[in-house]
């Protein structure tokens, strides 16, 4: 018998984050990443597409993320 609890998940347990992280702020994609930042008192911004936050705040989010919501994150360091 194979565990298929990961199948019948909320979508924001299972969906991956992309974080893109610049020299001053990291713009982040993913589903549900509204309720996590609000639970975290993290300051976020809505733009077109994605969320963005600050640079020192992109580690506090990575643990929560990864560790507590299991998801899975594609981190990515750009020059803008």
């Amino acid at each position: 018998m194979t565990d298929t609890s990961a199948l019948f998940d909320e979508p924001s347990t299972r969906a991956a984050v992309t974080v893109e992280v610049g020299p001053h702020t990291a713009r982040l994609r993913g589903y549900g990443l509204e309720r996590t930042l609000q639970e975290l008192h993290i300051p976020h911004t809505a733009c077109s597409d994605h969320w963005c936050i600050t640079v020192d705040r992109v580690a506090d989010l990575l643990a929560r993320i990864e560790y507590a919501d299991r998801r899975a994150v594609q981190l990515t360091a750009v020059v803008r």
